[in-house]
């Protein structure tokens, strides 16, 4: 799936093996953030919907556990960055 979105280039990724579950987790949750639509149609990015991310979680079976809510975390502020969210 990742390989696919990366479009036409090809490399490989490798990924440390501790890291898995919470990158494994980000791509299944890739669109479920919480946003905040503004009166003139503008919609804001404000993070992660935790709820969405607790429930896929559950489904692929990831335990939970500090390191993995660290991880979402790192990952959500990279994404807002690159997004440009203010």
């Amino acid at each position: 799936m990742a390989e696919s979105m990366m479009g036409d280039e090809k490399q490989i990724i490798r990924l440390p093996v501790n890291e898995r579950p919470v990158i494994r987790l980000a791509m299944a949750t890739v669109g479920k953030w919480r946003v905040a639509v503004h009166w003139n149609g503008k919609v804001k990015l404000l993070g992660f919907d935790l709820g969405e991310i607790d429930v896929a979680r559950r489904w692929l079976r990831i335990r939970k556990d500090a390191h993995l809510l660290e991880g979402i975390g790192i990952i959500e502020r990279a994404a807002l960055k690159v997004l440009d969210v203010k």
